[in-house]
């Protein structure tokens, strides 16, 4: 039977472009999240707690969506979780209180979750260069931030995120069931969280750190006289260095690339502490892009190619991420309530460090 090169074409095309558009909603919704709290009389700490519960939700029903799509399979979470997920996003527009506002930012964690590692796992199958696939997220990241510095009005992003979000939905009823292994019951969680345990702790440290650090760097930046323009740029170039080095990732060892990120990360981190200005952090901006470009799809890579269950390992994988979304802001908010926001960036380097030594032993997987 002849291949169709150009229906393989659109198809990635159209995987990319609802990653764009997911992403964007993403991006328009959380950027201002801690201020909108700080807005509306949080703490650091309550700031923390609340980009805390989004993350438990994430994790939770990316974990469990991502290990039933392996049997289920993945579209029916795809779309019900896009369209689930733009209903959450609009519900934000009543926050008007901490306590509703960390509500709904659980429902919109939770929402996400649904849709995230079956989406990964369905890119992965239907062929998709998974670092263009990233790429696509990134470039989502990079009109979110932009979008949030150019309009700078909380409540007209979370209607943008809205629709984006919404219009993902509808982009994926033209998707078609991709190739897939059939399992009849869920994969082992166990087994697969084993086979690359060294890889998923050392993505852990990093990200949890990182996460610290995002949920209080909006305050930090302020700190250093950023006004929100400037703290919407800063966010933008860490985006589209991504957008653009994610795309040639794929032609490289995924334990070299993964290794160069986890190291830049800590550079990165470190350098955050002593910032002094904005052509200081356009530099930092600009290394963090190519840290996490490196880290995340050389990780993804290895996890996806090491077993045949695609969305067990994505939902690990995003689980890990999102575990780091509901620990890292509560950590981030309590050094930041005892040692500053400096305090946030040195701890973010240490642990980050201590990641790369337990991902070693990993790595020695390459002369195979």
């Amino acid at each position: 039977m002849a291949a169709n090169p150009g229906g393989e074409w659109s198809c990635r095309w159209l995987i990319g472009l609802l990653n764009f558009l997911l992403s964007f909603a993403i991006q328009g919704s959380i950027i201002f999240i801690p201020l909108l709290g700080a807005q509306l009389g949080a703490s650091d700490f309550q700031v923390g707690l609340i980009g805390s519960v989004y993350g438990v939700a994430f994790l939770s029903s990316s974990l469990i969506s991502g290990w039933k799509s392996d049997s289920l399979g993945r579209l029916v979470f795809v779309r019900w979780g896009l369209l689930v997920s733009s209903a959450a996003f609009a519900l934000q527009l009543v926050a008007h209180s901490v306590i509703v506002l960390m509500a709904v930012r659980a429902v919109v964690g939770f929402s996400l979750g649904i849709a995230t590692a079956a989406t990964i796992a369905y890119a992965f199958e239907s062929g998709a260069n998974m670092g263009k696939f990233s790429s696509y997220g990134s470039l989502g990241w990079i009109f979110g931030a932009m979008a949030a510095a150019i309009i700078g009005k909380i409540e007209m992003l979370f209607r943008l995120s809205f629709i984006c979000c919404l219009l993902a939905f509808l982009l994926s009823l033209a998707f078609k069931k991709a190739p897939s292994y059939d399992f009849p019951n869920p994969p082992n969680l166990w087994q697969v969280l084993r086979r690359d345990y060294r890889i998923y702790l050392a993505v852990f440290l990093r990200h949890l750190g990182a996460t610290a650090v995002w949920i209080i760097l909006p305050l930090y930046l302020a700190s250093l006289g950023m006004d929100k323009f400037w703290i919407g740029f800063l966010w933008a170039i860490n985006f589209v260095v991504q957008f653009v080095v994610m795309r040639e990732l794929e032609r490289f060892s995924e334990y070299k690339i993964f290794f160069y990120g986890q190291l830049l990360s800590v550079l990165v981190f470190a350098a955050f502490a002593v910032a002094a200005g904005r052509f200081y952090l356009i530099v930092i901006m600009f290394f963090l892009g190519v840290s996490w470009s490196c880290l995340y799809v050389g990780a993804l890579l290895i996890v996806l190619r090491g077993g045949e269950e695609k969305g067990t390992a994505g939902g690990i994988f995003q689980s890990t991420l999102n575990l780091c979304s509901a620990v890292g802001p509560l950590l981030g908010g309590l050094i930041a309530q005892g040692w500053g926001y400096r305090g946030v960036m040195y701890f973010a380097a240490a642990i980050g460090l201590a990641g790369m030594f337990i991902a070693v032993p990993a790595k020695k997987k390459t002369s195979g």
